[in-house]
């Protein structure tokens, strides 16, 4: 059965959109087509309904290349919301060339390609080649495109007429011939301007040759991501001779995700960059086995040289929580700490919020998916109150539950916004953006993501008034004593009674991070306020009490007259007689 594109509604408008020779959809239809929810693919349904499905999907990928083909700085074609890769069919080549037509009179600064199946061979060398040989683009991105001979050697003939080019990603392109890499290596190491290549996910693991190739041609870049190829020990020996035999000085940034490391690898990769390439400064072990049990991979992951470390998804429990706490106590230059999913034990929190409490250099701490619990919170609230430096800090996927005692607002409450009282208030953490549940970050219980916002903005003084308010008025954690400020200075009054005023998202007051609360109609707590603060201020009766010493007495002026002459004719002037 051929498959077919479903009747187009937009074709039946009065007023329909023309741009070259193909009729397009209105804007707000386009939006709403693209915005809809693409339903699952169908497993034990008739063809018929498998065509729908396809020609639904087929439908967006025309939506897409309409929307993002009138763009001229940052094209990007995402089909990574159809579910699965974007297929291709003759329906849809003429939307493919009025992409491209569209396109050849601009010159975009980024172009990115997703989980999209271009048309057929030599469509991308004489259509998209020729688009992205300019002096303009910065990042190209060929993500997921099925690509052949003919698209490798496009991006070849990119990189040699286009010298402003500074990030190139091929993720999940599956290189399957000696012919494509040695093109595609040869114009990288001849492009001086390439800074970070992506080859993650590309089905490097096993391909030796392949790959040997491909990393003899990135000698002068700062960064190269070999994710996720499954290297075994063989192909990780590789790449750790590359860097011992070629003394690499430049590459700062190396990701080796879902590689099995062994000792044999961990040493050479030691080696390597111990002696060889002292430069690294951003290492991704996420995924590799590593679990820091022993000298050669503590050697290698903890050292004072490295400012991003990834161990995410390896399982270091609480033997690796006890080295990583040792080495934050050291305070190394490490900016970006991440170990999501590595099995930390809820025993771990104390030695590692130890630690944190005496590091100033860490900025960026994921722990996120590992075991902590409620018991967990007060140690996490002090290492957040005591630490200044550190802006990012996450653990959602804890098992740190909202109604508890010691639950996720607990630890909001502690460490952003201690409500014990005004001072403690000022004394809490106004730098850190803490995220505890990735879900619903929005929970009304704990506020969080309204303190993250807070914590946000860069005025110091405005973060401390909106936290005071937040809690006086709005959360209302501390209770509103107007005794507390009967002895207020009489030049602080006017802002004082400004600030009994306020309501976080009230009278648009703190509306950027704060949503308008919900209030009965004809109440209004802010005078109510106004009138506790000034009726219980000690100062108040002598406004009104008159000061020591007389009243000096004005003496009257007399009325001037109109008419010019002397006093002492005013004494004989008598009216004319009639």
């Amino acid at each position: 059965t051929e498959l077919k594109i479903r009747e187009r509604p937009w074709e039946q408008r009065n007023d329909p959109v023309m741009v070259g020779d193909l009729p397009l959809k209105q804007q707000d239809y386009l939006l709403r087509v693209l915005d809809a929810e693409n339903p699952p693919p169908p497993t034990e349904h008739s063809l018929r309904d498998r065509n729908h499905y396809k020609a639904r999907q087929l439908e967006s990928i025309q939506v897409l290349l309409h929307l993002e083909g009138q763009k001229t700085e940052a094209v990007a074609i995402d089909g990574e919301m159809l579910r699965e890769n974007a297929p291709y069919h003759e329906e849809i080549r003429a939307n493919w060339e009025q992409f491209t037509r569209v396109q050849a009179n601009n010159q975009p600064e980024s172009f990115k390609l997703k989980n999209m199946t271009l048309p057929p061979a030599p469509f991308f060398r004489n259509h998209i080649v020729p688009i992205l040989q300019n002096d303009t683009l910065v990042s190209l991105d060929l993500i997921g495109c099925n690509m052949g001979p003919d698209m490798f050697q496009g991006v070849a003939e990119i990189l040699n007429k286009c010298p402003t080019l500074i990030t190139l990603g091929l993720a999940k392109n599956n290189f399957e011939n000696v012919e494509d890499a040695k093109a595609l290596s040869l114009a990288v190491s001849k492009h001086k301007g390439l800074f970070f290549v992506d080859l993650s996910t590309c089905g490097l693991g096993g391909k030796d040759d392949i790959l040997s190739l491909l990393l003899k041609g990135c000698k002068q870049l700062n960064g190269l991501d070999l994710s996720w190829n499954g290297f075994s020990s063989g192909s990780l020996s590789v790449i750790a001779n590359f860097f011992l035999s070629n003394h690499i000085k430049t590459v700062t940034i190396l990701g080796l995700r879902g590689s099995s490391f062994d000792d044999k690898s961990a040493t050479l990769f030691n080696k390597a960059l111990e002696k060889k390439n002292n430069t690294m400064e951003q290492l991704s072990f996420a995924s590799t086995n590593v679990t820091l049990s022993t000298d050669i991979q503590r050697n290698l992951v903890l050292n004072d040289r490295l400012l991003h470390i990834d161990l995410s998804g390896n399982s270091l429990g609480k033997i690796g929580a006890k080295y990583i706490a040792k080495h934050l106590k050291k305070n190394p230059p490490l900016s970006i700490l991440s170990l999501k999913g590595c099995g930390l034990p809820n025993q771990s929190a104390k030695s590692l919020c130890n630690a944190l409490k005496r590091n100033t250099h860490l900025a960026h701490f994921f722990l996120d998916d590992n075991k902590f619990n409620d018991s967990s919170v007060p140690f996490f609230a002090d290492a957040l109150r005591s630490n200044s430096t550190l802006l990012s800090f996450h653990m959602s996927g804890n098992n740190i539950k909202v109604k508890s005692k010691f639950g996720r607002r607990e630890l909001i409450n502690r460490a952003l916004c201690n409500p014990d009282s005004l001072q403690t208030i000022a004394a809490s953490n106004h730098t850190c953006l803490v995220t505890l549940n990735s879900g619903k970050n929005g929970d009304r219980r704990t506020h969080e993501d309204k303190f993250r916002k807070i914590n946000a903005l860069e005025n110091e003084g405005k973060k401390i008034r909106y936290k005071v308010i937040a809690a006086l008025f709005t959360l209302k954690t501390i209770e509103f004593n107007p005794r507390e400020f009967q002895h207020i200075p009489l030049e602080l009054m006017p802002r004082l009674l400004e600030l009994v005023q306020q309501e976080m998202g009230y009278g648009k007051y703190g509306r950027e991070v704060w949503k308008a609360p919900n209030r009965a109609k004809g109440s209004n707590p802010r005078l109510t306020r106004v009138y506790e603060v000034v009726h219980g201020w000690s100062m108040l009766p002598s406004l009104f009490a008159r000061g020591p010493g007389k009243l000096k007495k004005k003496a009257a002026k007399k009325r001037k007259l109109a008419f010019a002459f002397k006093e002492a004719d005013d004494e004989k002037w008598t009216p004319k007689s009639r």
